[in-house]
């Protein structure tokens, strides 16, 4: 007997809730204060300056939708708690999308299946590093999660229309979206998947003509060698389950291709073995989310080359500090829900209990249960790009006393990560105009 839709809504709150206070919890206390990257410069500050209008303006060659909303509420709070504001709006939308993943995931594969994709969300060990609890790559999750609102049918028309609008405002934070479509068109001529796909097409629609309208320019201007997008898929997106953050460059200094091979072998037997008894549906999905992997790896690489993502034609001395970028966070997920999905197949296929079946499912159920200990195990990250400021809200004290000299200032800028600013203006910083409280001795 099917749970009843109060205990299911029940139990995506109660993951959403803990996907949002784990984004949280994974972040050092300096970085949750800190500003990353766009977050500050172009969201909070577009929307200090005009508030929700700067919504659909696009940045880089694209819209970023979900990313000023944020900021837009963020803006409306007082000027010391911004930057706290823009990460908890980011966590919650992550965990939002924790429950979202589970809701879908629940339909295709088994319950504990379906909750280690939903912890994968905010738990896969790089997404801490760059993505975890700052705006500019919520488009990472926003992209996990609507291929897993793609793979399943609504039931109603109002959770279709439900389904339809989470699509529209994905592909409107995310431009690679688009790849989705091919996805959200199988069996479309069922009327629930066509309400869906039509809020896919309307967001991505709406990217391609910002894309048109706002061409991106070139930032990035290294060089990657082919050998170095095979290397750099199984480095960001295998490895990082195995090892800690710090580890993998030593590991990967004087022996990488060895390495390389190893966990590429690995995978390669692992998944072969478990697909042998799984069902035709099971390696479509599989197949599905490596060819995900390979093409966002390479696709973000290609679009951003830089000398750094070149690991083929590194020494062991760059290797021993190597670059993990968060152009691995996604394909790592999607690698990880590989391994997942095929274990699936393999515990729910009908088989013998002897022989080469109960081998099969043996491996299925170690695999997942090392798979959950490597999300465990990395829950705290070693460090994140922000873990070292600076802090915004210290910075809002000093600048409210420069705002309180003379001669009058109209605006002061604040810093944040990667040496940019953002500037506010000085009537958001002075102390507000509330009235006096009455002296003691006025007290009648």
């Amino acid at each position: 007997m099917p749970p009843r839709p109060a205990v299911v809504a029940a139990v995506a709150v109660l993951i959403g809730t803990v996907g949002a206070a784990l984004a949280w919890l994974r972040l050092p206390v300096t970085a949750r204060d800190t500003l990353w990257a766009e977050d500050g410069r172009d969201f909070l500050q577009g929307a200090i300056d005009a508030g929700f209008a700067e919504t659909f303006a696009p940045y880089g060659g694209y819209l970023h939708v979900i990313p000023r909303i944020i900021a837009g509420f963020a803006a409306a709070l007082p000027a010391e708690s911004m930057a706290i504001a823009m990460t908890a709006g980011s966590c919650l939308v992550a965990g939002g999308c924790a429950a979202v993943v589970w809701l879908c995931a629940r339909r295709i594969l088994l319950p504990a299946h379906a909750v280690l994709l939903a912890a994968l969300t905010v738990l896969a060990p790089l997404a801490a590093r760059e993505v975890l609890g700052n705006t500019a790559n919520l488009h990472t999750l926003m992209m996990w999660t609507l291929l897993w609102l793609l793979l399943v049918t609504p039931r109603r028309a109002t959770i279709a229309v439900a389904s339809a609008i989470l699509a529209a405002l994905a592909a409107l934070t995310e431009i690679q979206a688009v790849l989705l479509i091919p996805v959200a068109l199988w069996r479309v001529r069922h009327p629930m998947r066509r309400i869906v796909a039509a809020g896919l097409l309307a967001g991505s629609s709406a990217q391609i003509i910002a894309a048109l309208l706002s061409p991106r320019r070139q930032t990035a201007f290294g060089h990657v060698e082919p050998l170095s997008y095979a290397k750099g898929l199984v480095v960001n997106a295998v490895l990082p389950f195995l090892l800690p953050q710090q580890e993998i460059g030593p590991v990967l200094a004087g022996r990488s291709l060895l390495v390389v091979l190893g966990a590429a072998a690995v995978l390669g037997v692992l998944l072969g073995v478990l697909l042998r008894s799984a069902s035709r549906s099971h390696r479509i999905l599989v197949a599905l989310l490596l060819a995900g992997a390979v093409i966002v790896y390479c696709g973000s690489v290609y679009a951003n080359p830089e000398d750094y993502y070149d690991y083929a034609g590194h020494t062991a001395r760059q290797l021993r500090s190597i670059w993990l970028p968060r152009y691995g966070v996604l394909p790592s997920m999607l690698v990880a829900a590989a391994v997942v999905v095929a274990a699936d197949g393999t515990v729910r296929a009908r088989r013998d209990r002897s022989g080469a079946g109960r081998t099969s499912a043996l491996l299925a159920r170690i695999a997942v249960a090392a798979l959950a200990s490597s999300l465990v195990l990395h829950v705290v990250p070693s460090d994140t790009r922000r873990s070292q400021g600076p802090a915004w809200s210290p910075q809002v004290e000093d600048a409210r006393r420069l705002c309180a000299q003379a001669p009058p200032r109209d605006d002061v800028t604040l810093k944040q990560t990667l040496a940019w600013e953002v500037t506010v203006p000085c009537d958001r910083l002075r102390v507000d105009s509330s009235p006096a409280k009455p002296r003691k001795e006025d007290t009648p």
